[in-house]
């Protein structure tokens, strides 16, 4: 049996969204938001929770402060860029840009994928997750 255009698609799959964030306050808020949205939501307060994660679950994008405790967001971008280098991701950061431009330089590839600057307004974190799921992220 072949389908036709006209057979209704089958179930569509749920993204799964990994959350890293050392706020508590902050990942439980944007969880929420996500969850609400019909995400399923992965959550890690530091780096070397979200390496776990990321190495033993499938997820379909990555919302990532940089300054996380123990291994922080350079050291995870550190990671996908040389194993996971399609996995979309979205910065979280309250951390000056000024900085930010000087941990660049520990990337393989110094380039940084979309970042919000926090506190993160709803609608915008919603558009880029949309965006960084269909693959139209800049």
């Amino acid at each position: 049996m072949t389908l036709s255009s006209a057979d209704p698609p089958g179930p569509m799959r749920i993204s799964r969204i990994l959350l890293c964030d050392d706020s508590p306050v902050e990942r439980l808020a944007l969880a929420h938001l996500l969850r609400r949205e019909g995400y399923e939501v992965d959550e890690s307060a530091d780096g070397e929770s979200a390496l776990h994660v990321l190495k033993h679950r499938s997820i379909d994008l990555l919302l990532l402060d940089l300054n996380l405790p123990d291994i922080d967001g350079f050291g995870v971008l550190a990671y996908l860029q040389e194993h996971r280098p399609g996995l979309p991701v979205i910065l979280l950061s309250g951390m000056p840009l000024d900085e930010i431009q000087r941990e660049i330089h520990r990337l393989p590839k110094q380039e940084l994928p979309p970042l919000l600057i926090k506190p993160v307004d709803p609608e915008q974190l919603l558009q880029m997750v949309e965006l960084g799921l269909s693959g139209e992220m800049p």
